[in-house]
């Protein structure tokens, strides 16, 4: 699991600038269309993090490329990271500052684990179920985990929703053991 403390204070930062000034969505817009430039072996992150580069060479490649392709305060941040040296954890600061931004708006994001794909027609039932028990816009990641069996299960935050097959054969045998004869 990765520690998401440091991304989850540069991001709450981030938020907290932003929302002063009015300017989240499109800080949101901004960071998110950086992920792939700023992403680990590419030539920018290369130069980015090459010893040999001076400081002051970055920072300044960095103040004239987001000028004109950012608002101020994501080219700042974008500074502080690379001063830090903390753009390794761009994409995680990222998703936390997204996260944040949902939260704000008031969604919240669910996860669905399954033995095999879902239709587009199970997601979507699954998706109008999960919004009308939580009463809250829900935003539905799905991945395949072929080792469940059957069944699935839905994280949302820190609520577990276990329909697995080898959960409900536990269950099973729990009660089963349970029972007098």
């Amino acid at each position: 699991m990765k520690d998401v403390s440091v991304a989850g204070r540069y991001a709450k930062a981030l938020f907290i600038v932003t929302e002063k000034r009015g300017e989240t969505a499109r800080a949101l817009e901004d960071v998110k269309a950086l992920r792939p430039v700023l992403a680990p072996g590419t030539p920018v992150s290369r130069l980015l993090e090459s010893p040999q580069t001076l400081l002051s060479d970055k920072r300044k490649a960095v103040q004239s490329t987001l000028e004109t392709r950012a608002i101020k305060v994501v080219a700042l941040f974008v500074d502080l990271l690379l001063r830090k040296r903390r753009l390794r954890e761009f994409d995680t600061i990222v998703t936390e500052f997204e996260a944040l931004v949902e939260r704000q708006q008031g969604i919240q994001r669910a996860h669905v684990v399954s033995a095999v794909p879902l239709t587009p027609a199970e997601t979507e039932r699954l998706h109008v179920e999960l919004e009308a028990t939580t009463r809250a816009k829900i935003r539905l990641t799905s991945d395949v985990d072929p080792e469940l069996l059957g069944g699935a299960f839905v994280r949302i935050g820190d609520r577990v929703i276990d329909r697995s097959v080898k959960t409900l054969l536990e269950s099973i045998e729990h009660q089963l053991s349970e029972v007098s004869v």
